[in-house]
């Protein structure tokens, strides 16, 4: 009887510690401060939390959210920078000045409230990431009034990423409710679906990856200092990897990536690039395009129930990169993207054009180049001033802009 009063006693005192440590982890975030890479570190998180602050001391100004992959980060954050004329921390500083610059020059407001433009858009986002982020800011005490979705044949294709359960919007915003689709994968193990499904409900379990990769940092180092030789392999001044005292750790962060004016944000070489997307694209995998399209199709269905409108932007791509797809595939994607606005009653901007897809305009044939990124800014704001995107203001009272803006003030 003892044993077992004893026994209880220690599982009770276990589950509250694991308790305490979850509370901790998902109100703390201390690992965010981490000196390893952590998914808290990452764009996706710190861009939801930056526009949620800036939206709540913003006294309930209408906004606009920007969603897509890097395909629509470059652009915006490379006009960014030029626009503001100094350096930008492209995870943390997510208002697009620019965008709101162009945008309220454009409009035709019934009264004289600006609006406000936050890039939302993450590298190497996929459709599914545009669902998770267009619901954490939809659900939200402070919802976007409008939202600008681009996309782009590997937000519904990409070999490359395992599924949807390993991008880092599924990791950071997904719940319990997401897991339907998790238990149908016949392509999942067993244990793996464990591991998904358990990460949803512990943020430890989550992060244990980057709670050990902390931890052999610091043994690292603690090697180091006791050792009179050189043990470990280090980055030094020239990015090389070698064996050397001094230098950072291949798993240590520092600083955070930045944008600066007149200059591309990072990227692979063109070769290298074109190497991954060939991988992307072939072979097709139609389970994948078929799961991506029904994502996008509740991201328009959920703005559609909360009222808010969608532009969707077909981004622009190089010839070059058009070519690596597999024949009619790019074809079969602008139809079926062209089907699924049409059914929504959504605005399709489609900038498969020669005015856009010349090799020239891009600086690794898919990312826009710095020189042509404020031209492309200064489109992108024509098209939402001319579409039926509606700005909600406090209260019932709602304003069009662009062309539905002209035709109320007459």
């Amino acid at each position: 009887m003892t044993l077992a009063k004893g026994s209880f006693g220690v599982v009770v005192t276990a589950l509250c510690l694991f308790i305490a440590v979850e509370a901790w982890l998902a109100f703390a975030h201390p690992l965010a401060r981490l000196p390893v890479a952590t998914m808290e570190q990452g764009e996706l998180f710190n861009s939801i939390n930056c526009i949620k602050n800036e939206v709540r001391e913003s006294n309930h100004e209408p906004y606009m959210v920007l969603l897509g992959s890097s395909l629509m980060v470059a652009p915006v954050v490379q006009a960014e920078s030029q626009f503001r004329k100094h350096p930008i921390k492209r995870f943390f500083e997510r208002r697009a000045t620019v965008c709101e610059d162009r945008l309220n020059s454009l409009i035709v407001p019934s009264d004289k409230q600006a609006v406000m433009v936050f890039n939302g858009a993450v590298g190497g986002g996929m459709a599914s990431d545009d669902f998770f982020v267009a619901r954490e800011l939809l659900q939200s005490k402070d919802s976007p009034a409008a939202i600008v979705c681009g996309v782009a044949p590997r937000d519904f294709q990409d070999n490359l990423v395992p599924g949807t359960y390993s991008t880092s919007a599924f990791q950071v915003l997904a719940n319990c409710s997401d897991l339907g689709q998790l238990w149908s994968d016949k392509n999942l193990t067993a244990d793996k679906k464990f591991d998904v499904a358990f990460g949803r409900v512990s943020s430890l379990w989550r992060n244990r990856a980057e709670v050990k990769s902390y931890f052999g940092l610091l043994s690292k180092k603690l090697i180091e200092k006791v050792c009179p030789f050189i043990v470990f392999d280090k980055y030094g001044p020239t990015l090389a990897l070698a064996a050397q005292k001094a230098g950072v750790f291949p798993e240590e962060v520092k600083g955070t990536p930045m944008a600066y004016p007149g200059f591309a944000i990072d990227h692979y070489d063109s070769p290298k690039t074109c190497q991954q997307y060939m991988r992307s694209y072939n072979p097709i995998d139609k389970r994948m395009i078929d799961e991506q399209f029904a994502y996008f199709d509740r991201m328009l269905e959920l703005a559609g129930q909360r009222g808010v409108e969608v532009l969707v932007v077909n981004m622009p791509l190089s010839q070059s990169n058009k070519e690596l797809m597999p024949p009619g595939f790019y074809a079969c994607y602008l139809t079926r993207l062209k089907d699924a606005c049409a059914r929504r009653h959504i605005h399709l901007a489609d900038y498969n054009s020669a005015e856009w897809d010349a090799n020239n305009n891009f600086i690794d044939t898919v990312h826009i180049r710095p020189e042509k990124s404020s031209a492309f800014v200064e489109s992108l704001m024509k098209f939402v001033a001319d579409s039926p995107l509606a700005l909600a203001l406090e209260g019932s009272q709602k304003r069009r802009i662009g062309a539905a803006a002209s035709l109320q003030a007459q």
